[in-house]
């Protein structure tokens, strides 16, 4: 039964609940025991927006006929055995923590300003783990075996001293599990590895970054498995090269420019000295400074410039004429990756760039061509073969940039339990959020921890 009821300050919302049988099992070893009064308890409670919100119990208080204690009471419905809050508060600071991501300090601020709560931080802590012990970790393995498309994307992230290595599935968006290691190398990597497949995972494609640590590990877990590198660090990694020329073309500039016999300072430029500027252009070192402001230009790809910045690449050109190289091996090189050809098309464009003497005799430009040596080239392409396989770890790096903002507010949070924790809940979440899984409920009849308030019941006033 809910109804308001005025208790000294008006407009207070209270819940009236009954537990008060003649005879109740203890809730220890469950043998009877016999009522000897009735008493009154207020618990503070989750009701209406900006009005104290109470649930008033009348509970029974048995004579123990067992060894447990003298006495108990009967538990009230909603409410932690002689707690002082009700579950709908727990489930409030926990949705706060969990589904909103605020820091402690503002879950005070909002149960104090929403609902009139004073909470400590302590109670918020123990919220958080009543949220954890509430979940069942199997409905998320269940949810990722059912629902796994066979594409996996690995990669860690450096939380201080330790590492937390992610795996995700990029077609079907969701994070399939993690582990928090003490450091990131092989043997910690393998054991991630084993883990995974330990769940039952049939992977058929994992995309990685150029670490060392998946080249030989991931055909000893999966057999058949291709390993596509990520052409984001590949382009990465070369286009640094191709930037290195760049600069070197602007420094050997720069020495130009500061050739000659210099003018005595204060010295007033004549008119024949201006005329003679003008019809030579920019300076030396305005050519310089020019090539270093511009020097994007050269890795940027041409369906991406503006007609200003065309312009500005032909004067970078005009001015340094060996830049024409490095824009155009830049050019084939994005080429390579296009998702319209086939791995062949691509085989055969890549030797062309090998077997290119002006590349190979530019000493940056055959720093970049051993990147696209041919054993490590068959794993950039290997997305050109599959019809949905994405070329980049972008999915994962993303879930790596949702922990980052998790962990940004969450500076209590240091501990590994807590952290680890944290994780839990939060892909427990995002799980519950995912379109994939109410067909996973409906087939298999999962019970889960709601994750949103339940509306109140219609209200009456009292009279």
């Amino acid at each position: 039964m809910r109804y308001i009821e005025d208790i000294g300050k008006k407009g207070d919302y209270i819940e009236y609940k009954f537990n008060r049988p003649r005879m109740h099992r203890c809730p220890q070893c469950r043998t009877k025991g016999r009522r000897i009064e009735v008493i009154t308890r207020w618990v503070k409670h989750v009701g209406l927006l900006n009005r104290h919100s109470w649930i008033k119990a009348q509970v029974g208080v048995y004579k123990a006929k067992c060894g447990c204690g003298q006495t108990f009471q009967a538990p009230i419905p909603g409410v932690p055995y002689r707690g002082q809050y009700s579950y709908e508060v727990r489930n409030a600071v926990a949705n706060s923590l969990i589904r909103d991501r605020l820091p402690y300090r503002l879950v005070q601020q909002r149960m104090a300003d929403d609902y009139r709560l004073l909470l400590s931080l302590g109670f918020i802590h123990a919220c958080f783990q009543w949220a954890h012990a509430q979940i069942d970790t199997e409905v998320h393995g269940q949810f990722v075996q059912t629902n796994f498309s066979g594409v996996l994307c690995i990669d860690e992230v450096h939380e201080g001293e330790k590492t937390i290595l992610f795996a995700t599935d990029p077609l079907n968006d969701f994070t399939i599990d993690f582990v928090l290691v003490e450091k990131n190398d092989q043997v910690h990597m393998d054991a991630f590895l084993q883990r995974l497949k330990d769940r039952g995972l049939k992977v058929a494609v994992a995309i990685t970054d150029g670490s060392p640590l998946y080249k030989d590990s991931l055909q000893s877990y999966w057999v058949d498995i291709e390993h596509q590198l990520c052409i984001f660090h590949v382009i990465k990694e070369v286009n640094k090269v191709i930037l290195d020329g760049v600069r070197a073309v602007k420094n050997r500039l720069q020495r130009q420019g500061h050739k000659g016999r210099k003018r005595k300072p204060g010295r007033p430029t004549t008119q024949a000295q201006k005329r003679r500027h003008r019809r030579q252009g920019m300076t030396k070192k305005e050519q310089a400074t020019f090539i270093w402001d511009h020097q994007y230009l050269i890795v940027r790809k041409q369906d991406e410039l503006t007609d200003e910045e065309k312009a500005d690449l032909a004067l970078m050109i005009a001015i340094a004429p060996e830049l024409a190289s490095f824009r155009r091996f830049n050019q084939q090189f994005y080429a390579l990756f296009n998702k319209d050809i086939t791995p062949h098309q691509a085989r055969y464009r890549r030797t062309r760039m090998v077997n290119n003497t002006d590349y190979q005799t530019n000493p940056f430009l055959g720093r970049a061509l051993k990147k696209l040596d041919q054993t490590r080239f068959e794993k950039m392409i290997v997305f050109l073969a599959w019809e949905k396989v994405d070329r980049t770890n972008n999915h994962v790096e993303r879930n790596n940039r949702v922990f980052r903002m998790l962990q940004k507010t969450r500076y209590k949070r240091r501990k590994v339990h807590t952290l680890e924790k944290a994780l839990v809940l939060d892909l427990y979440a995002r799980m519950l959020k995912h379109p994939l899984f109410p067909a996973l409920l409906d087939q298999q009849k999962i019970k889960v921890l709601p994750m949103s308030y339940p509306e109140p019941a219609r209200l009456k006033k009292a009279a």
